[in-house]
């Protein structure tokens, strides 16, 4: 166990919280909130500072009604943080290329392609999918790229960035933007894309689709949604997440997992060559923001909903997919890190732990 000192604390006070013996949580949370926090702060100490600031949101009742964090006005936009981020946690990179590698090779052979891009953001993955296009032999004629982001920003910015390499393209580019979430998507929204893709629709979602929201206890919106998806008749739909059990409404759960992950991010960022201001920015703004969000927010309305990949394996199965037998795959990572490939799914590890984990599923 990771920190097992904090952890033991911690796990105590999340057993007070449930049983409403708050009073006897509260002097402990605050003992563990530091007075001040900078890149001195232990990996140890700055994750127990930012669980047990979230725990005494909770035990005072000051719960917040959240909006997706991507969405809410930092000083610094989160999004912007996760480019950033990206250059620390290696698993980030190596799931973008490893989707873009799923995506060219269902795209073998067609003449029209439309990409799906789910949470496109500033529409970074999406212009090294065309690039890696231009450098391979591509039958493509034409493509169109579908960008779903709820940041009207984003999509700017992500059509600036396809604008860029649209004239070294060898086939036209189509981009349409849909400025949404692609949960709220509504049946005429569906017929847009469906219209658009022709029967060549590609569904990539990378790290984005943990953020869609649900119900308490609600265990099959996301699989209702994976059906809404699958009726497009995809030739393909990869999921790229996280890999952790922060979708669980029984706090001490949501604890144990949350340190684990953590716990090893913060290690990850640190083997980084980065400078240490950066690593610790990641760290108590990026990762700070998605930790005060998994305690810290009312779960009415916290988005921070990881799931293992276990259960994403099984909402896909629910919902007719099938694992994609591509395996012929190149996987940058550092040695610190690890990996394992199989059928329709790749492993992301580090410290013997699955961190993230990109998934490959067809009809």
């Amino acid at each position: 166990m990771i920190y097992q000192k904090s952890y033991d604390e911690l796990r105590q006070v999340c057993k007070q919280i449930i049983s409403h013996r708050q009073k006897l949580a509260k002097p402990k949370i605050e003992g563990m909130i530091a007075k001040h926090i900078d890149v001195n702060t232990s990996n140890e100490d700055l994750l127990a500072h930012l669980i047990a600031e979230s725990f005494l949101k909770r035990i005072d009742r000051q719960l917040l009604e959240s909006k997706n964090i991507y969405i809410q006005q930092f000083d610094i936009p989160q999004i912007t943080l996760f480019y950033s981020m990206a250059e620390a946690v290696p698993f980030v990179f190596a799931g973008n290329y490893l989707a873009n590698q799923y995506l060219i090779k269902r795209m073998d052979g067609l003449k029209y392609a439309a990409v799906l891009d789910i949470g496109i953001g500033k529409g970074r993955q999406m212009e090294k999918l065309l690039r890696m296009l231009m450098d391979g032999n591509s039958t493509l004629e034409n493509i169109s790229i579908i960008g779903v982001d709820p940041v009207e920003e984003n999509l700017n910015s992500a059509r600036a960035a396809l604008e860029e390499i649209r004239a070294d393209l060898p086939f036209p580019l189509n981009f349409y933007r849909v400025c949404s979430l692609i949960e709220d998507f509504k049946d005429q929204d569906f017929d847009y894309v469906r219209e658009i893709g022709a029967h060549n629709i590609l569904i990539n979602s990378t790290f984005t689709f943990h953020h869609t929201s649900h119900p308490l206890y609600d265990v099959e919106t996301r699989t209702r949604l994976l059906k809404k998806l699958a009726e497009l008749k995809p030739l393909i739909l990869i999921l790229a997440e996280p890999n952790s059990n922060h979708d669980t409404e029984e706090l001490s759960k949501r604890f144990h997992y949350s340190w684990q992950h953590f716990g090893n991010l913060f290690a990850v960022i640190d083997e980084s060559s980065i400078d240490v201001s950066h690593k610790f920015t990641i760290k108590e703004k990026f990762f700070g923001r998605e930790i005060r969000d998994i305690f810290g927010v009312s779960d009415h309305f916290r988005c921070e909903r990881h799931e293992l990949y276990d259960s994403w394996l099984l909402r896909l199965h629910k919902a007719g997919f099938k694992p994609y037998n591509f395996t012929d795959l190149k996987i940058n990572l550092p040695d610190y890190c690890d990996y394992n490939v199989s059928e329709g799914i790749v492993r992301l590890d580090y410290n013997n732990t699955t961190i993230a984990a990109v998934l490959a599923f067809i009809l």
